[in-house]
């Protein structure tokens, strides 16, 4: 396995014994050691009988505030990760609703598999952005 950016902060991100991957610790630790801001969450809400992935942007960064900073989408192409089928595959998603975004790519993925259902306490995911890389 390479040792790209999201690959070292996943394993710091995996091994720290901090449960809330929006923690104080965290989120100094992504920032110290990798220039990584968090920026928001990504997690799925259930619409019209099937699971619609979110990035949600509203709550922290540079889009606090923003009641804007939504975008629910819809895949329209993806290709297996070529890292291999423990990563989610690399998609490109186009907004459904929502102002964050027309298009969306999920691209560089380690681990991880979308959910095949959800729950009331929905389990999220941190966007992590790194200060060269720009998602939407």
């Amino acid at each position: 396995m390479f040792s790209t950016i999201q690959n070292v902060a996943f394993n710091d991100w995996n091994t720290s014994p901090v449960t809330n991957p929006l923690g104080p610790e965290l989120v100094k630790l992504m920032k110290d050691r990798h220039n990584i801001n968090v920026e928001g969450q990504h997690y799925f809400v259930q619409q019209n009988g099937g699971l619609v992935p979110v990035w949600d942007l509203r709550s922290s960064g540079e889009n606090a505030g923003n009641s804007n900073a939504i975008v629910f989408a819809q895949k329209i192409h993806n290709v297996p990760s070529p890292d291999g089928p423990t990563n989610v595959d690399w998609v490109e998603l186009q907004k459904l609703s929502g102002s964050l975004s027309n298009l969306v790519y999920s691209i560089e993925t380690v681990s991880g598999q979308p959910p095949s259902t959800v729950s009331f306490s929905l389990d999220f995911m941190p966007v992590l952005f790194n200060q060269h890389n720009s998602f939407f």
